[in-house]
């Protein structure tokens, strides 16, 4: 017994009382500290100033017979109060329906007959003493294995929702132009091959608008390439804010940016390219100042691949850089 364990008797009879005294002083000494009452009441008087002051009962042994509260009713009572503490009941007397009651209600240990034998009263009150600490520490260790516990699955939840956020960002960079955050090549072929094959079964428009900065070489020659990329930045900001939520924007490479205008038909892309070659060429950038872009704009046909579509825009594309750059070109019939 590490800690010093607290026992309450109880018996109305002062003589069987000074008896558990003795005994009890005598085999355990200052391994426990003994209290004592004469009645029920008083027993419960007892128990509650302890609990108040953060004392726990060990074990408590209690006559059956006595005016007011019998044991096995005091038991009982104890019983809801402090569930881990362990019961004995001395009876004088063979009423077995109150020890059954103690067994039921209270959890009751052990019951011993009066008169009782010291020796058994030692070798009772040492096992259970035993038993109460055994429980109380198993109930300490399920304690401490609970907050492990918990404290693990904190532990796994953090981790799981941070490998959630890291694949979900590789998702992301896998699809994505670092420099932009735009679409990247890969997921643009992939993006077309599916827009593709829904205009094909829905029998809708898509179009696709292929722009390149003019002269970007001279940018990154003139201001180097810090300048070029935060142009190109620039660029990517301007088709994010001046496209349809509908539209997927992407960077094909260099400074050549393409838009999937999804159910838009040749005249609506025209339309849109129209306005995005306006808005870049009004736009200052820092550093360099006004760019222009030239587009090239092709509609999706029945026969068309991601990689044919693309063709006929970069040739419409070429055709706005022949005629003098800053302009949109239709793609030839």
């Amino acid at each position: 017994m590490d800690e010093t364990s607290i026992i309450l008797c109880v018996d109305d009879d002062s003589t069987v009382l000074s008896a558990l005294r003795s005994m009890l002083s005598t085999h355990f000494g200052s391994e426990l500290q003994v209290e004592f009452a004469e009645s029920g009441d008083e027993a419960l008087e007892i128990e509650a100033e302890l609990r108040a002051q953060g004392s726990e009962l060990s074990l408590v042994i209690t006559d059956f017979m006595m005016p007011g509260l019998r044991g096995d009713e005091l038991l009982v009572q104890l019983h809801e109060r402090s569930p881990s503490t362990v019961k004995i009941l001395l009876t004088g007397q063979s009423d077995m329906s109150g020890v059954k009651r103690a067994i039921n209600d209270a959890n009751l240990y052990r019951f011993l007959e009066k008169p009782f034998a010291n020796d058994d009263i030692v070798l009772t009150v040492r096992a259970a003493i035993r038993a109460f600490c055994q429980e109380r520490d198993l109930i300490r260790q399920n304690e401490a294995l609970r907050r492990m516990n918990a404290e693990l699955e904190e532990i796994v939840a953090a981790r799981t929702e941070e490998l959630v956020e890291k694949n979900r960002l590789l998702e992301v960079l896998a699809v994505t132009d670092k420099l932009t955050g735009l679409y990247n090549r890969r997921k643009l072929d992939e993006l077309l091959d599916e827009e593709l094959v829904r205009a094909r079964r829905y029998e809708v428009a898509v179009s696709i608008i292929l722009l390149d900065i003019d002269h970007f070489k001279r940018v990154n020659d003139s201001y180097g390439h810090a300048v070029g990329d935060e142009v190109l930045v620039g660029i990517a900001k301007l088709l994010r804010d001046h496209s349809r939520d509908a539209d997927a924007l992407g960077r094909l490479g260099g400074e050549e940016f393409v838009v999937v205008c999804r159910h838009s038909d040749a005249a609506a892309s025209m339309v849109a390219a129209t306005k995005l070659r306006e808005v870049i060429a009004a736009h200052g950038f820092p550093g360099v100042g006004q760019v222009t872009a030239s587009f090239g704009i092709a509609t999706c046909r029945a026969d068309d691949t991601a990689a044919s579509l693309l063709a006929r825009a970069d040739a419409a594309l070429y055709r706005a850089k022949g005629a003098g750059r800053n302009r949109v070109e239709p793609e030839h019939d």
